[in-house]
């Protein structure tokens, strides 16, 4: 019974808005959760079906078509409409995890990593990435997003807020979501940095009892660098040679022109400092993580010599202490004890004092050669 409520309530429940719709005329964005109710009653012929022109015509509008968490339903049918290469599409459908750039006739593909917030984390500590595709035609953008991850919203806010609407061409959306992919890692970066300083303060200060604590930090902590790093260092060789193609002779058209490479030698500079940054980070916990193991190898060697030089003194005690068990033993089985008969405890005191005057003796000897 449970069990049929559950599946009607889900029913029930309305379909996420999964595709979304942005001209550059009405500079605002339709939201629909199927790719039919995305154009309803409007012929879109003439977005499907452009033709590939030397140079662009700055009149034409610039279309933008975003899917979120795309199946291979929706990649067939952007397929279809678009003429997508089948190659293409099968890395957009696989979610083909590799950072590349693909040139083809009437378009071209950027593929990025970047990060998201709502994701099932197997890693706790590690952030999740993601597949971005971004396919640009020469009056178009589609883009394949994963949910969680905010960069359709921000780059439309961004082109809404254009001081020159002009300026924007199909490259230039392309350009603010890759800007906007690597502004995304700052967060990441200032936390990172900010754990790095208070690991640093904790290493000089922690005890050998918050080993426990403190390794498996610094050990997250160095995972999430390193997957960070892994996720920007990428981006450095598309970036490369997408500015290298774009400033070919005989590049594509569909190919920005040399005004927005500018744009794009900002974002080279962006990346190349915050991998510097992380880098930097990554040496100062490297050592950070050093000085505590040289710390606890040092902890953990005192504590050793303490503890031998505890049961040496032990030993030579329980040494000295052997020859009086051996005596009182001699004489507590069944044979004659010498002065039994006397009357008096003479002998009593004369053999405690013997076996003082050896304690003190041997303890004193011990003394002397630095035993005790």
């Amino acid at each position: 019974m449970h069990n049929k409520q559950e599946k009607q309530l889900e029913i029930d429940q309305p379909l996420p808005d999964r595709f979304s719709f942005f001209s550059s005329k009405t500079r605002q964005a339709t939201a629909s959760s199927t790719w039919d109710g995305l154009f309803p009653n409007e012929n879109i012929d003439h977005i499907f079906q452009e033709k590939l022109k030397s140079r662009p015509d700055p009149n034409q509008p610039i279309w933008w078509i975003d899917i979120c968490d795309a199946t291979e339903q929706d990649v067939n049918a952007i397929s279809q409409a678009l003429s997508i290469h089948p190659l293409t599409a099968e890395d957009i459908a696989i979610r083909e995890p590799r950072e590349k750039v693909d040139v083809h006739k009437n378009y071209y593909l950027i593929s990025f990593q970047t990060l998201v917030v709502n994701k099932v984390n197997e890693r706790p500590g590690i952030p999740v990435s993601a597949a971005l595709y971004i396919l640009v035609f020469q009056y178009g953008v589609v883009t394949f997003s994963p949910s969680g991850c905010g960069h359709v919203a921000r780059a439309r806010e961004r082109i809404r807020k254009m001081h020159d609407p002009t300026i924007l061409t199909s490259n230039w959306v392309c350009y603010a979501m890759i800007d906007d992919i690597i502004d995304s890692f700052g967060p990441f970066v200032r936390e990172v940095e900010r754990e790095s300083e208070a690991i640093e303060d904790q290493v000089f200060i922690s005890r050998i009892d918050d080993a426990q604590a403190l390794v498996p930090q610094i050990d997250s902590l160095r995972k999430k660098i390193t997957h960070i790093i892994r996720c920007l260092s990428g981006k450095v060789d598309v970036l490369n040679g997408f500015v290298k193609r774009c400033q070919s002779p005989d590049k594509n058209p569909v190919f920005p022109d040399r005004d927005l490479l500018l744009y794009l030698g900002d974002v080279q500079d962006h990346l190349i400092t915050t991998l510097s940054t992380l880098g930097h980070i990554d040496e100062i916990i490297g050592r950070s993580q050093a000085n505590y193991l040289a710390q606890m190898s040092a902890t953990n060697l005192r504590l050793s010599l303490t503890i031998n030089s505890g049961l040496s003194k032990v030993t030579l005690l329980a040494t000295i202490f052997v020859p009086c068990h051996l005596v009182t033993g001699l004489w507590g089985m069944n044979v004659p004890v010498p002065g039994q008969h006397a009357s008096g405890l003479g002998w009593f005191f004369g053999i405690l004092g013997s076996f003082a005057a050896f304690m003190v003796i041997c303890i004193a000897a011990a003394t002397k050669y630095k035993l005790l």
